[in-house]
């Protein structure tokens, strides 16, 4: 009896009991907050930390929305301590305000993260959309995360931009996108290209984390930018997801709801690089 109870609890979820905190601020301006949920289990074994930025155009979206709540629910389940992060919307602010932003986020959760049992030397940004653009930006130009005193191989572990067709916005700025970008970041082809992860890299360096990247399938152009990124990262690698009775919109949703499901390839494929699996 003793044998079989035991062998019952092995098979509840580890992190049965949690916790969270909503609405802390990591700036001074309205729109820079962030809510934290941890695993009760990692305020005694410190657990990996997944941030994760939002998409919406740069214009739209929210760290409570049902989907980031979804998400933190499943990685939190799996055992991560895991941060949703709002940042200053357009048309109140232009870049590089959201990336700043990012950045902020990153250095406030690295100095109060291990409170919640997360570790800040296993810090991974994960990103959807206008999202992975951010997180692909933050981690692959250097000035963020230095105005904090940070660098990018110590302060991030691994980088997970999701289904984006923004690594290289100059290209992009013609498309049915286009009005987004220009309200986000202006016309100036110089700063385009200055926030475009794909032109700022620099081919075959160290200097940068590791990469999974994804995209789904019927999103031609950002699975054409993804290979292109991870081309010019030595540690990176592309996930690309079959949808194949959806269209590029749908197949764009539908890639967000994978985040959030602990059984789908994608969210299988990027837990084991997080070291959850």
């Amino acid at each position: 009896m003793k044998n079989r109870l035991l062998g019952l609890l092995m098979l509840l979820p580890l992190s049965a009991h949690s916790g969270s905190e909503t609405d802390l601020a990591y700036g001074r301006e309205a729109g820079q907050s962030l809510d934290i949920y941890y695993p009760d289990r990692c305020l005694a074994a410190r657990c990996p930390v997944v941030m994760w930025v939002h998409g919406g155009g740069w214009r739209t979206g929210d760290k409570g929305n049902n989907g980031a709540k979804d998400l933190a629910a499943t990685w939190e389940n799996a055992g991560a301590v895991v941060v949703t992060l709002n940042y200053r919307l357009t048309p109140a602010v232009v870049h590089p305000a959201h990336v700043q932003d990012v950045a902020a986020g990153i250095a406030w959760t690295r100095a109060n993260i291990g409170r919640y049992g997360g570790d800040p030397q296993r810090l991974f940004l994960l990103g959807h959309s206008a999202g992975a653009h951010l997180v692909a930006l933050v981690a692959t130009d250097p000035q963020y995360l230095a105005a904090h005193g940070l660098g990018l191989r110590e302060s991030v572990s691994g980088v997970m931009p999701i289904d984006t067709a923004s690594y290289d916005l100059v290209a992009n700025n013609g498309t049915a996108v286009g009005w987004m970008i220009e309200d986000a970041f202006g016309t100036d082809p110089a700063v385009l290209r200055a926030a475009s992860p794909l032109l700022i890299v620099k081919p075959g360096s160290l200097d940068y984390p590791p990469f999974v990247i994804a995209a789904a399938k019927r999103r031609h152009l950002a699975v054409q930018q993804s290979h292109a990124l991870a081309g010019l990262l030595p540690q990176a690698r592309v996930i690309v997801e079959h949808y194949d009775s959806s269209g590029p919109l749908r197949a764009h949703a539908a890639i967000a709801r994978d985040l959030a499901d602990a059984d789908s390839h994608l969210a299988r494929q990027l837990m084991r690089f997080v070291g959850l699996q």
